[in-house]
């Protein structure tokens, strides 16, 4: 993303306007091209030295706060490292030191030259650890049009880093494609409320960090990072209440946007803490299986519910879990109260307990004791012993009622 003083953006009767910058322009693609050609062949350089080029290049160009913002990207592509990882410079710069005021100590006048033979070889080099004497170690190639695309998604992305609420309207919405979508608000912990507001049409309601008392500017990093999975929707309206610098205003895109995503396939990377878990569901050698897809589960005006994991048990039971993360307070309720409502709904909870304090949590279950059998809380990500003995009970508490279900003659 890029910072606060790099956006290009004009207001203008209480929507705020992203300066897109035109991909196709030479103008635009030969500033990438300064750029990319600077930091292509940095590698083996260090960071200072990149920087001050980049730097110079971007004061030199037509439109200045564009390339800045390019530089910007650029860097936060780049992967540096310590000169030497093997070398530890603090005990450099200490036997330094040490050397120095010994040497300084003693009687007598020398000349500089007798002062760094005396010093020895641990007075160069004593800095490769630091920032600006980092060595750039390897660049993702991107093409010049690539990057400005990339520049134009980062500033709606910063844009959000100020956003109230963030609504997305989905017009002829295709199931694999809002499937996709729902993987990777999944994966930057997310949850959004959906409504179906007519055949065709679905709103996608996701809480901005404006609207949050902690953890905001986390929360705003990561919605700004999953905004560009919406960008590979056919049809779509994004509306987002911002305010930067006192000033509030409405930021308005679809797909006539031109933006493009740099997003393809979320597919490929599996957290770790979801690896851990599939393996341990495994070893545990229980009845129950995490089968690969979630349904959607269409609560009717309560919306779409897409649950975070489900369950298959060796007798065709069928169960899923929906886990609500710290910030997903706001909707944690209204689900415990559908559940409550819908008993038959073959759905667990589990909420984190930085979302919900043991008070509220106790009061929740009172209040929705239906719900609260199947509803448990956690600390960052659920473990294993505890969602397996709720599915047993969801499943022996199903067969239950079954029997007393009086049969139909």
């Amino acid at each position: 993303m890029l910072n606060i003083d790099l956006l290009r953006t004009t207001y203008r009767n209480g929507k705020f306007f992203c300066r897109f910058a035109d991909p196709d322009k030479e103008e635009n693609l030969q500033t990438a091209r300064t750029l990319l050609l600077i930091f292509r062949n940095g590698v083996g350089r260090c960071r200072s030295e990149i920087t001050d080029m980049s730097r110079r290049a971007a004061l030199g160009a037509q439109e200045p706060k564009f390339a800045a913002g390019l530089e910007k990207l650029l860097c936060d592509m780049a992967v540096f490292s310590a000169a030497d990882p093997e070398r530890d410079y603090g005990e450099l710069r200490r036997e330094l030191f040490k050397r120095s005021g010994a040497l300084i100590a003693q009687k007598g006048d020398f000349s500089e030259e007798h002062y760094r033979k005396q010093l020895g070889t641990c007075a160069f080099d004593i800095y490769g650890d630091l920032p600006d004497f980092e060595i750039l170690n390897s660049f993702k190639e991107i093409s010049e049009k690539e990057l400005i695309h990339r520049y134009n998604t980062a500033l709606v992305q910063t844009m959000l880093l100020y956003a109230g609420k963030l609504t997305v309207t989905i017009r002829e919405p295709d199931t694999a494609e809002l499937r996709k979508v729902v993987k990777f608000m999944k994966f930057f912990r997310l949850l959004a409320e959906l409504t179906q507001l007519d055949a065709g049409l679905l709103r996608m309601d996701i809480s901005g960090p404006g609207a949050l008392l902690e953890n905001a500017r986390k929360y705003g990093v990561l919605l700004g990072s999953f905004f560009p999975a919406l960008l590979n929707l056919k049809h779509y309206n994004i509306e987002s209440e911002v305010e930067i610098r006192g000033r509030k205003g409405k930021l308005l895109l679809d797909e006539s946007s031109g933006l493009v995503s740099h997003y393809r396939n979320i597919a490929a990377y599996v957290p770790e803490e979801i690896k851990l878990f599939h393996r341990c569901v495994r070893e545990k050698k229980s009845a129950w299986e995490i089968v690969g897809e979630t349904p959607f589960i269409n609560m009717g005006k309560e919306g779409v519910c897409f649950p975070d994991l489900s369950f298959c048990r060796s007798d065709g039971t069928v169960c899923h879990l929906e886990l609500f993360h710290r910030w997903h307070k706001w909707s944690f309720q209204p689900r415990m109260e559908f559940l409550n409502e819908n008993p038959d709904l073959p759905l667990l909870l589990g909420v984190d307990r930085g979302a919900v304090n043991d008070e509220e949590f106790d009061s929740l279950c009172r209040e929705f004791p239906l719900a609260a059998a199947r509803t448990f809380r956690f600390r960052d990500f659920p473990g294993v012993e505890t969602v397996l003995k709720m599915l047993d009970k969801f499943a022996e508490n199903k067969k239950h009622c079954s029997r007393q279900r009086p049969v139909k003659r």
